[in-house]
C-alpha cells in the first residue's frame, strides 16, 4: 500500500512537471514567435522607407535602379538582427548563451570533431535541396510553376557583385544571429532538441513560400543541431554563407556563360563536398572506430513532457499563431503569384 501510495505521488509530480514544461515552452515558443515576426516586419518597415526614398527622389526609374535595388534590401536585410542583438545586450539573459561563439575544446570538440562536423554538416545541406526539388515537381503538377523567388539580375558587374552580397554575407550573418542565437538561446531551457526544431521550423516559416519552407527547415535542423553541439554561431554561419555563396555564384554563371556550365560547376561541387564528408566519415572509423561518433552527440536531458507536446506551442501561442499565419499567407501568395 505504501509503495502503490508513492508510485502514485511520483505519478502526479510527473504530471505537474510535464504541464509546467508545457507552459513553460509554450511562453518561450510566443516570445520567440513574437521576436521574429516583430524584426521581420522591422526589417519590411525600412525596406518600404527606402524604396520610397528612393522612388520619391525618382532613383528607381533610372539605369541603376537594380543596383539600388540591391542596396536597399541589403540594408534593410540588417534590421532583421537589430531587435535581437538589442535582446542580447539588454542582459535579461546571458549574451554567450544568446549569442555564443565558444572554442571547440572548451566543449570537449578537437579540430578534427569539427572538422566532420563542418564537411558532413554541408553534404546533409546539399542534399535538403532534392526534397525541395520533389516539392517543385509536386507543385508543377497540380499547374503552378513552383519558381522560387529570387532578385533580378542582369550582366552589370554593380549588380552580379551586390547579387553575391546579398546573397552570401547578410543572410548567414543575420539570419544565425535570429534564429540559431537568440530564438535557440530562448528556447533552449525547455530541452536542446526542442530549441532545434522550433526554431528550425520557424525558419522555415520565416521564408514564406513551400520550397523554401522544406529546405530552410531541414538546413535549420542542422545549423541548429552544430549551434547547440559547438556552443557558437560560427560552424552555422561559416555553412551558411558557403551553401548561399555556392548557389548565388551558380546563378550568376548561369547568367554570364549559360545553363551547361552551371551544370558542370553544380556538379562539381556537389561531388567534392559528398566525396569530403565520405572519406572523412571512413578516415574516422578505421583510425578512431564507430564510438568516436558518441562525443558529437548532443548530451541525452531528460524531460517529463514529450518534444511534440512541447513543440504544439506553435499553434497555441499568439507568437507561434502570428508566424504561421505569415508563412502561410505569403506562402499562398507566391504559389498564385507564379
Amino acid at each position: 500500500m505504501i509503495v502503490s501510495n508513492l508510485t502514485t505521488q511520483n505519478s502526479l509530480q510527473l504530471q505537474q512537471c510535464a504541464r509546467e514544461e508545457r507552459k513553460g515552452a509554450r511562453r518561450s515558443v510566443n516570445f520567440a514567435g513574437g521576436l521574429v515576426f516583430a524584426s521581420i516586419a522591422l526589417m519590411y518597415g525600412i525596406q518600404i522607407v527606402l524604396n520610397l526614398v528612393l522612388q520619391l527622389n525618382g532613383a528607381l526609374g533610372g539605369s541603376n535602379s537594380i543596383l539600388l535595388e540591391y542596396l536597399s534590401s541589403c540594408i534593410s536585410y540588417l534590421f532583421l538582427a537589430l531587435i535581437p542583438i538589442a535582446y542580447a545586450l539588454a542582459g535579461r539573459e546571458p549574451a554567450d548563451q544568446l549569442l555564443p561563439f565558444q572554442k571547440p575544446q572548451t566543449v570537449g570538440l578537437t579540430n578534427g570533431d569539427l572538422l566532420l562536423l563542418g564537411a558532413v554538416g554541408m553534404a546533409l545541406t546539399l542534399a535538403s535541396n532534392y526534397p525541395t526539388e520533389l516539392v517543385r515537381m509536386l507543385q508543377q503538377a497540380v499547374g503552378f510553376s513552383g519558381n522560387i523567388p529570387d532578385m533580378p539580375l542582369n550582366r552589370s558587374i554593380g549588380t552580379q557583385v551586390f547579387y553575391l552580397i546579398y546573397g552570401t554575407v547578410i543572410p548567414p550573418l543575420v539570419e544565425e544571429i535570429l534564429f540559431r542565437g537568440v530564438v535557440i538561446g530562448c528556447l533552449q531551457r525547455w530541452g536542446d532538441w526542442f530549441a532545434i526544431v522550433t526554431s528550425a521550423l520557424l525558419f522555415g516559416l520565416y521564408h514564406g513560400n513551400v520550397g523554401q519552407f522544406v529546405f530552410a527547415t531541414l538546413v535549420g535542423l542542422i545549423f541548429g543541431y552544430l549551434r547547440i553541439r559547438t556552443q557558437s554561431l560560427l560552424p552555422g554561419m561559416v555553412l551558411h554563407m558557403l551553401n548561399n555563396g555556392f548557389a548565388t555564384l551558380g546563378t550568376v554563371i548561369t547568367q554570364n556563360f549559360g545553363s551547361h556550365v552551371s551544370n558542370i560547376y553544380f556538379l562539381t561541387y556537389f561531388t567534392v563536398f559528398y566525396g569530403a564528408a565520405a572519406l572523412l566519415i571512413v578516415f574516422r572509423l578505421f583510425t578512431k572506430g564507430t564510438k568516436s561518433f558518441a562525443n558529437l552527440k548532443i548530451p541525452y536531458r531528460r524531460m517529463a513532457s514529450t518534444l511534440a507536446a512541447r513543440v504544439r506551442g506553435l499553434v497555441t501561442s499568439f507568437g507561434g499563431i502570428a508566424m504561421l499565419a505569415y508563412g502561410a499567407i505569403l506562402s499562398v501568395i507566391v504559389l498564385v503569384r507564379s
